[in-house]
């Protein structure tokens, strides 16, 4: 089945994850993943999402109540368990966009508004130790607790009393600011593979590889039509980039090795999206793609040849869209 979360802003916006049959039909019992009942816990703008056995952990991105909130499955439906760790604990966290959950049994998060990858000791609910190469780098820098990567610009409005060095690119994510000084291109999506974190930036036409260890700067993956990265997809040792300026899906095999220097992205869907979102491989190989302002889903060979519309008139715009095995 089909997962899609949704931008949830606005009187109309849906503040759940919707669910959908392998065929595109919604679910007919139960059609939204989360406990949608008044006394269930409020989900602000749902971001990323990541599945661990019966659990669902998933990022509310409201700048008021930011935080990532734990689910346990129950039936084929989820139901709130309990807050794993809000800006209170991690004051870093702030606008959330995706998460991830390490080997390590780390939670990583970026977060758009202090433009920052932060590193989360979920059990405790308290920030990992900076990054070792920024202390290294940077002695007498002042970091926000749980940075593994840096913004470029460490004065943003949601940094604090306190704001952090800036460190320059291409150690640190280039941001671009609008005209309240908030970041409107940050960071967006992670991926954890073999010890490295992938993250897109939005801002900077790049994803870069970050060694989870130290957060060192390894490596970065670049293209022609790589403009504004924000959405990533790991299937096999292919990472696949949607580039939402570009209108494209590029891809980058993964060398077994570990990944350095300058890696180079080709392209997969040359500029026939209309503002992508999520993306994902479904059951049969081929690559289904959310369009944001059309509400639809969109299905391409593996290959990029168009195949149709997939889902359309969707309630609200599409985010994070993921293929769920039945018995997952």
């Amino acid at each position: 089945m089909w997962w899609i979360s949704y931008r949830g802003e606005g009187t109309h916006g849906v503040d759940n994850i919707g669910v959908f049959e392998d065929d595109g039909t919604p679910r007919k019992t139960h059609p939204l993943l989360l406990d949608p009942s008044p006394k269930a816990h409020p989900l602000h703008i749902a971001r990323g999402f990541a599945l661990v056995g019966d659990d669902l952990y998933c990022a509310s991105a409201w700048r008021k109540d930011s935080h990532i909130a734990r689910y346990h499955r129950r039936g084929d439906m989820f139901h709130f368990a309990n807050v794993v760790v809000t800006t209170k604990h991690i004051s870093a966290m702030v606008h959330p966009f995706d998460l991830e959950l390490g080997d390590d049994g780390r939670l990583y998060v970026s977060s758009q508004d202090t433009n920052t990858v932060l590193a989360i000791l979920p059990k405790t609910r308290k920030p990992a130790p900076v990054a070792s190469h920024l202390r290294r780098s940077f002695p007498n820098g002042n970091f926000l607790p749980g940075t593994l990567v840096a913004s470029s610009v460490g004065r943003l409005p949601e940094a604090g009393d306190r704001p952090p060095l800036d460190v320059p690119s291409p150690q640190g994510l280039r941001v671009v600011l609008d005209v309240h000084g908030r970041p409107r291109h940050s960071v967006r999506a992670i991926v954890v593979h073999r010890k490295h974190l992938y993250v897109a930036g939005e801002a900077g036409n790049v994803v870069k590889i970050y060694e989870l260890n130290t957060g060192r700067l390894v490596a970065r993956i670049k293209g022609k039509k790589l403009a504004k990265p924000v959405h990533l997809l790991l299937h096999g040792d292919t990472l696949y980039i949607g580039a939402a300026g570009t209108g494209s899906i590029l891809a980058c095999d993964i060398p077994k090795v570990a990944p350095r220097g300058k890696l180079k992205a080709r392209v997969v869907i040359d500029g026939k999206l209309k503002a992508p979102s999520g993306f994902a491989i479904g059951p049969d190989g081929d690559l289904y793609v959310a369009e944001r302002f059309d509400q639809r889903v969109r299905r391409f060979s593996i290959n990029g040849k168009k195949k149709g519309t997939f889902i359309k008139g969707l309630p609200d715009m599409p985010v994070f869209l993921v293929h769920v095995p039945d018995r997952a």
